[in-house]
């Protein structure tokens, strides 16, 4: 039976939620009272995804690394939460870019604040990261980069927000074999090192 990613595991509220994520073996997310598997489905859903997937979260927070070296910003795999008030939500985005210094880091959980999210997509993520999910973004102030990129054809898109109205732009496709211009870091992610090695065509 195909994995249903978006069937709710429970309504709760946020501080309940927390606490049972916290003693949880498996990764949960949250938006607005509802709990979903981060994959498979059912409430043995496991945080784990393919080696694909793996290979172009691991490429895509080199190259974004490699960028930042000297900058207050750094980049963060899916370990890290990312908490969204507006959207009464917390996510585990592939990853994240913030730019703010963590005054704890080793009790620090989930941040509230972001400049880059990219989220990899699977058969069975796709719907709600391209769609629920992305909304929920949107609401999250300063953000100023969403990227979807694709785990199962070498293909990925992205939107924008405007620094002078604050207005996102549509999601559009990043072409393939090109670089991808995120002002809002001041560097330039190149196709060619996200799909390195990754084996999809």
């Amino acid at each position: 039976m195909p994995a249903v990613f978006e069937k709710p595991l429970a309504y709760i509220a946020y501080e309940d939620y927390l606490v049972l994520e916290r003693a949880s073996q498996y990764k949960h997310e949250y938006l607005n009272g509802v709990v979903y598997a981060v994959q498979g489905d059912g409430t043995q859903a496991t945080a784990g995804g393919s080696q694909t997937h793996a290979r172009l979260i691991r490429n895509t927070l080199m190259a974004l690394h490699r960028r930042l070296g000297g900058t207050p910003c750094e980049a963060l795999a899916s370990d890290m939460g990312l908490r969204i008030d507006a959207a009464n939500s917390m996510f585990y985005p592939d990853v994240l870019v913030h730019c703010t210094r963590i005054a704890d880091p080793d009790s620090t959980y989930a941040l509230s604040q972001a400049r880059l999210v990219v989220e990899v997509l699977s058969q069975h993520t796709q719907r709600f990261d391209g769609g629920s999910k992305l909304a929920a973004y949107r609401q999250l102030p300063g953000l100023q980069h969403i990227v979807l990129i694709s785990g199962l054809t070498q293909a990925a898109s992205a939107c924008h927000r405007s620094g002078d109205n604050g207005v996102w732009s549509s999601m559009a496709d990043w072409p393939r074999g090109s670089t991808l211009a995120l002002p809002g870091l001041g560097i330039e992610l190149p196709w060619d090192e996200v799909y390195a090695g990754v084996g999809l065509d």
